[in-house]
């Protein structure tokens, strides 16, 4: 995948599709995250809601992974290069055990993956957390028949300008489970579109 050349039209494009709706599935359990934990962000995007974060929690220190060096850029711009933060160019692979994080944070990034490759991505990044870690999720979800429609259309759009090779909703949910998670709280947005859940 590709993101560098639509990173700086990514949230325009979101806000064009979903209005305020995947914004507010973003910020809306981020409160759950308390003041003192080290963060792990995979697939941060472009970081529009670090600032106001790390306003509200001073003494997090956050791990920022991100594929696409254009996001990274565009992060560190609106955060002013904030210390607490360490920018890590790459996947998931770039995180390493001795890490121990207290919380990740994926928002619409286990979208990208298939179901068989969703195993592997969740393990890797399982193995670097403490064992009572929070994982804070946004993503998509398909209950309706437009669910289905409007996915064809963003899957389509994805693979034509970023190479994006999956082109059907990984059961992202179900793969969390899977790994002895448990779901704690859970919002839908846009409609039933867009669930952000935290899990311990």
């Amino acid at each position: 995948m590709d993101f560098n050349s639509i990173a700086k039209y990514y949230d325009r494009l979101a806000g064009l599709v979903f209005g305020k709706s995947l914004v507010n599935a973003q910020n809306y359990f981020l409160d759950n995250i308390t003041a003192t934990l080290h963060v792990l962000v995979v697939g941060g995007g472009t970081g529009w809601w670090l600032k106001e974060f790390l306003r509200t929690h001073p003494t997090c220190t956050i791990c920022y992974v991100e594929e696409s060096a254009e996001m990274i850029r565009l992060a560190k711009q609106a955060t002013e290069e904030d210390y607490r933060i360490t920018f890590r160019l790459g996947t998931q692979d770039m995180i390493i055990e001795e890490d121990e994080f207290d919380a990740v944070i994926l928002f619409c990034i286990l979208d990208v993956f298939s179901n068989n490759q969703l195993k592997d991505v969740i393990k890797t990044i399982k193995r670097s957390l403490k064992s009572n870690a929070l994982w804070l999720v946004t993503d998509f979800v398909e209950t309706k028949w437009w669910h289905s429609f409007v996915l064809f259309i963003m899957y389509r759009f994805f693979r034509f300008t970023t190479g994006l090779m999956n082109q059907n909703l990984p059961d992202w949910h179900g793969a969390l489970l899977q790994t002895h998670l448990i779901e704690v709280n859970q919002k839908l947005f846009a409609n039933g579109f867009i669930k952000s859940a935290f899990y311990r």
